[in-house]
């Protein structure tokens, strides 16, 4: 009897101390992916739009989705529209946007950007012959189509005051209103407007002047992120360094693009 009362004690801190160890001795648990909310183009193709399986597919859904990858997250990609992305990000609609977004002095004092993306400049295009030059005197009267909420609105609407400035939602809708002759010019990204040229809709279209860099319509195109998230923003410029260097963004550049755009 006496035996057996001693052990009670020793039973119970033997328990004890195996309670605690249990947790050390089992396999560790995955830890949770980090999930973020990305904008992406709606509407712009060749950098994002709904194909024709009703897929989401582009340059720049095609980089989201690397930089998640290099990241180790998982993310939801959300179709936006381009006056939205400012917005998106600022609002925590969004972490952040892999968009078309020159980096101005204007955006950034709202958001932060992350290194450079790709480089942009800015061109019009039109019918062959429908300006003789693109001085002022001869765009004053012209309708010109532009994105709207794009450096190039804003230049037109400011620089330009003899323009008929017709802003639409998506490369799309712009692109279409210069093919019906709603509009005579389109100015946008050379890039974007080279890829038009080289489809059907495109091929009675001509690159006018040369590309425009100076006065915001050209630079670098980085990630818009909200003022505050330091971490986000170090670890999305790691992410881009490494789909630069691995070979994935030249991967992707190829696919949508003749020559590349870094």
């Amino acid at each position: 009897m006496t035996t057996i009362t001693h052990r009670r004690p020793v039973l119970r801190l033997a328990l004890a101390v195996l309670l605690a160890v249990a947790p050390m001795l089992a396999p560790p648990r995955a830890a949770a992916a980090d999930s973020f909310a990305v904008a992406v183009n709606d509407g712009d193709p060749p950098f994002g739009h709904i194909d024709g399986r009703g897929e989401l597919v582009g340059f720049n859904v095609d980089v989201a989705r690397a930089l998640c990858r290099a990241l180790a997250a998982e993310c939801r990609l959300v179709p936006t529209r381009f006056a939205d992305f400012v917005p998106a990000v600022l609002e925590h609609r969004v972490d952040f946007a892999v968009a078309n977004l020159l980096r101005t002095p204007e955006r950034e004092r709202l958001v932060d950007f992350t290194n450079r993306l790709w480089r942009s400049s800015s061109s019009f295009m039109g019918r062959p012959g429908v300006v003789r030059d693109l001085k002022p005197e001869s765009l004053a009267g012209k309708s010109v189509a532009v994105q709207k909420g794009s450096v190039q609105e804003r230049w037109l609407r400011e620089a330009r005051g003899g323009v008929r400035v017709e802003a639409f939602e998506s490369i799309i809708s712009r692109n279409a209103a210069l093919a019906a002759g709603k509009a005579d010019l389109v100015l946008g990204s050379t890039v974007g407007n080279f890829v038009f040229l080289n489809s059907s809709e495109g091929a009675w279209f001509e690159i006018i002047g040369d590309p425009l860099f100076d006065q915001g319509l050209g630079g670098d195109v980085a990630i818009p992120v909200a003022k505050g998230r330091d971490v986000l923003l170090q670890r999305l410029n790691a992410a881009l360094s490494a789909i630069l260097t691995d070979g994935t963004f030249s991967q992707i550049n190829v696919k949508y693009f003749p020559i590349s755009v870094y």
